[in-house]
């Protein structure tokens, strides 16, 4: 359990929407590689934002927010009606993701949880749309990356990724073209109170 005095409830305008989020105000990792997943980003915020305006797209579709920290876009996507799988290496991650699901009334049978990492990972199935925000920092990860969205996304399915522009972006998003995937970019600016004033790029991935 979570005391009062390390976990505070911070609400997020997304469209008609106003999502709670619990989050932990002090943490602390010992992977020097796997960071701030206690946050919401400006990226995090865009893409939520992004779902919601594109919510019939989103119903009925079976939908993975892959590193999910709190699990704001995949919330929003199952309060589009989704059916969503929140994954994230770190477990206490998940822990918050299910408790902000439930926060903001996603049923049991609506969302799952699924400790995933991307080097080796567990046997998954097949989803509609594919969803991760500024995942893409570490080179290190980025062939993995590629291999796991390869591996399960649908025929016809979409990946969106949302993040700054920035150089290993960029090149990451060079690597997914080369892999096959047309790319389509929205930019949109994240001006609200607490957070960052920043420029980010989504991204919609498909193959060609």
């Amino acid at each position: 359990m979570h005391s009062n005095k390390t976990v505070e409830e911070i609400s997020i305008p997304v469209g008609d929407l106003l999502i709670r989020m619990l989050a932990p105000q002090d943490e602390a990792d010992s992977d020097s590689r796997i960071t701030f997943w206690w946050g919401i980003t400006s990226a995090a915020v865009a893409l939520a934002r992004h779902i919601e305006s594109h919510r019939q797209g989103f119903s009925g579709k079976r939908v993975i927010e892959l590193g999910c920290g709190l699990g704001l876009a995949g919330i929003t996507a199952g309060l589009a009606g989704a059916k969503v799988l929140f994954s994230d290496y770190m477990p206490k991650a998940l822990e918050f993701a299910e408790k902000n699901a439930r926060l903001n009334g996603l049923a049991n049978g609506t969302f799952r949880t699924q400790v995933l990492n991307w080097e080796y990972p567990a046997d998954l199935p097949k989803f509609d749309v594919v969803l991760g925000t500024e995942i893409v920092y570490d080179y290190f990860f980025h062939g993995a990356l590629i291999g796991l969205l390869e591996g399960i996304v649908q025929p016809n399915g979409t990946i969106f990724l949302a993040d700054r522009k920035r150089l290993c972006v960029s090149r990451f998003i060079g690597r997914m073209t080369n892999a096959g995937f047309c790319s389509a970019e929205t930019i949109t600016r994240v001006a609200l109170a607490g957070f960052p004033d920043q420029e980010i790029s989504i991204f919609a991935l498909s193959k060609s």
